[in-house]
């Protein structure tokens, strides 16, 4: 599990331009924290869409849903919020929280496995365009994503995810359940 340390204090940028310190995220309220590829992936996109589908649980939670990219393309961003990811988005300018989910080093995934159209990740992204139908093949698509999910104030990294191969995100029902355990320490979410 990464340590909180390596993502408290990181610099975010919003898409409005202001900066801010990581730990704001989960100051009052634990957070949830899309680590993403890339914004034009297809991939990427499909996953912050079925992401944001439990935007409803994690607020009945008290939980804050994020999004941090590591390169920020104007063009990009613009194509990728709100239509796949409606809420918070940040720039994570030192790759923070990339380091953190690789131990301290950013994690890039091999491009082979595009190569053999009969392998496991064309077959997510195969599955991928049946929900996303714009997506592109701009900017650096091999430094892996993840997910965290983050308790209020201190208590620390509950739940990460580090994408091991192109496309293979977090169970749902994990991250779930992750919320559920965040809420539950910080005393947030239903009675």
């Amino acid at each position: 599990m990464p340590e909180l340390r390596h993502v408290a204090g990181a610099v975010l940028r919003s898409i409005t331009g202001t900066q801010i310190l990581s730990d704001k995220l989960w100051a009052t309220q634990p957070a949830l924290v899309l680590v993403l590829r890339r914004p034009g992936c297809v991939l990427c996109r499909d996953e912050a869409k079925r992401l944001w589908q439990l935007h409803e649980k994690a607020e009945a939670l008290g939980i804050s849903m994020n999004c941090v990219v590591h390169e920020w393309r104007e063009r990009e961003i613009e194509a990728f919020a709100p239509a796949y990811w409606p809420g918070p988005l940040y720039h994570d300018v030192d790759k923070a929280f990339y380091k953190a989910l690789g131990g301290g080093q950013v994690v890039k995934g091999s491009s082979l496995s595009l190569l053999n159209p009969f392998s496991s990740t064309w077959a997510r992204i195969r599955k991928a365009q049946q929900q996303v139908s714009e997506h592109n093949l701009v900017g650096e698509g091999l430094i892996m994503g993840g997910l965290m999910v983050i308790g209020k104030g201190e208590a620390g990294v509950l739940y990460s995810h580090l994408e091991t191969d192109l496309g293979v995100h977090a169970d749902h029902a994990e991250v779930l359940q992750a919320m559920q355990a965040a809420a539950k320490t910080a005393g947030t979410g239903p009675a």
